[in-house]
C-alpha cells in the first residue's frame, strides 16, 4: 500500500468511528430512558435500528481493512461471522489483530442481532433481548474503539515507513 492509501484508510476508519459515536449517544439515551419501563413497538424498532447501525458500522471498518490490506473478504454464507473472527487474528507480516478476542466475543451477539434485523424478522424483536444488548453495548463499544485506536496507531507507523 502507498502512504496515500494508508492515510485514506485511516481517515475512513476515523469517519466511521465518528458516526459510531453518534450511534453510541442514541443508544445510551435509550438505555437510560427505558431503564424503568419497556418501550412501545415503534420505540423498539428505533432501538433495533440503532443497534443494527452499530454493528453495521463496525463491519464497515472490518471490510475496509480486509479489502485495503489485501486479505479480501471471506466467502460463503457465514462470511460475516468469519470476517469478525478474522479481525481478532494477527496475520503475520500483514497486520496485527484489529480487535481483541474479548471484543470479538462481545460483538458476536450484535452480529447475530444484525442478522435478525437485516432479514426483517421484526416479530422476533423482544424487549428483553434488546435490553440485554443495551446492557452489553457500553463494554462492546468501548472495547471496539480502544482496539480500533490501537490498530490506527499501527497504520500510522505503516504510513511512515
Amino acid at each position: 500500500m502507498t502512504e496515500l492509501e494508508i492515510r485514506r484508510l485511516i481517515s475512513e476508519i476515523r469517519d466511521e468511528l465518528s458516526a459510531l459515536a453518534k450511534v453510541r449517544a442514541l443508544l445510551e439515551e435509550a438505555h437510560k430512558r427505558f431503564a424503568e419501563h419497556a418501550p412501545g413497538s415503534l420505540e423498539l424498532g428505533g432501538i433495533a435500528l440503532h443497534l443494527h447501525a452499530f454493528y453495521n458500522g463496525v463491519e464497515n471498518i472490518f471490510r475496509r481493512v480486509a479489502l485495503e490490506l489485501g486479505e479480501g473478504l471471506p466467502g460463503g454464507e457465514d462470511w460475516h461471522s468469519q470476517l469478525l473472527r478474522n479481525m481478532a487474528m494477527e496475520i503475520p507480516r500483514v497486520r496485527p489483530r484489529v480487535i481483541s478476542e474479548e471484543t470479538r466475543d462481545r460483538l458476536e451477539e450484535f452480529l447475530r442481532f444484525r442478522h435478525v434485523v437485516r432479514h426483517a424478522y421484526g416479530h422476533e424483536l423482544k424487549w428483553r433481548w434488546l435490553q440485554e444488548l443495551l446492557d452489553g453495548f457500553g463494554p462492546a463499544y468501548t472495547g471496539f474503539v480502544e482496539d480500533s485506536e490501537e490498530f490506527l496507531r499501527f497504520l500510522e507507523v505503516m504510513a511512515e515507513e
